[in-house]
């Protein structure tokens, strides 16, 4: 019973630790700050 549990809370965590892998590399990836500094707005006055 105590492997069973074992087994359990380990694969429990491993998926929160691939979770949080996730989000965080997704998150470095699309930073919204990039935005602004690759693909500046242009403005309609310098027609």
């Amino acid at each position: 019973m105590a492997l069973m549990w074992a087994i359990t809370i380990g694969f429990i965590v491993s998926l929160g630790l691939v979770g949080f892998m996730l989000v965080h590399f997704l998150k470095g990836a699309m930073d919204s700050r990039d935005s602004t500094t690759v693909d500046r707005i242009q403005s309609d006055s310098k027609e």
